[in-house]
C-alpha cells in the first residue's frame, strides 16, 4: 500500500546500482547484507510507489526508487569506514548527507543545483554515531536529473519528479 503524499513533500526518484547477484535460483544482494535489511523495507515509511528497474544507455540496470519526503524528514545510513549516506527535507530543500570522501564528486555534480546562501562548498557536520559527513542544500527543479556514475555498477542518481 503507498503511503499518501504530504503537502510540502519532496518528490523525487532515488537511483542505485540494482545490486542482487542471480546465479541460477541463488541470489545475493550486497546492499541488504551490509544493512541487515532489504533496501525496499528500509525506504519503505517514504516511498510513494513500489521499486522497478529501469535500463541505462550504456548497459546494465539501476533499481529506482520513488520517494516523497515529508518536510523534516529523511533518512541517514551509515557505511562502515565511510561516514553516512543520507537525505532529508529541510524548508523545500533536498539536503543531500555524503561521505566527506566523495564531497568533491557531488560539488562537481551539483555545484548549479547547490542553494543559495550557501557556500560554496558542503557543510561538514556530524552524524548520530559521531562520524564526519558533508551536507549538501539543493533546489530540485522540475524534470532535474543528476547522477554520479558508477562505472559498470550502474550510478548513483537523484530525479526531481
Amino acid at each position: 500500500m503507498t503511503p499518501p503524499v504530504c503537502d510540502g513533500a519532496l518528490l523525487v526518484n532515488l537511483t542505485l546500482p540494482t545490486t542482487t547477484v542471480r546465479l541460477g535460483p541463488l541470489a545475493f544482494d550486497g546492499v541488504q547484507a551490509l544493512l541487515g535489511a532489504k533496501l525496499d523495507d528500509v525506504l519503505a515509511p517514504l516511498m510513494r510507489g513500489a521499486r522497478f528497474q529501469r535500463p541505462l544507455p550504456g548497459g546494465g540496470l539501476v533499481d529506482v526508487f520513488p520517494l516523497a519526503i515529508p518536510e523534516g524528514e529523511g533518512m541517514s545510513i551509515p557505511v562502515r569506514l565511510f561516514g553516512s549516506i543520507g537525505f532529508r527535507n529541510w524548508q523545500g530543500m533536498l539536503v543531500l548527507i555524503v561521505p566527506p570522501a566523495i564531497a568533491e564528486v557531488v560539488l562537481a555534480q551539483l555545484t548549479a543545483e547547490i542553494a543559495a546562501g550557501q557556500a560554496a562548498g558542503p557543510r561538514f557536520g556530524k552524524d548520530a554515531s559521531g562520524g564526519i559527513v558533508a551536507e549538501f542544500a539543493v533546489r530540485l527543479r522540475p524534470g532535474m536529473r543528476k547522477r554520479v556514475p558508477l562505472g559498470t555498477f550502474g550510478e548513483f542518481g537523484v530525479e526531481a519528479a
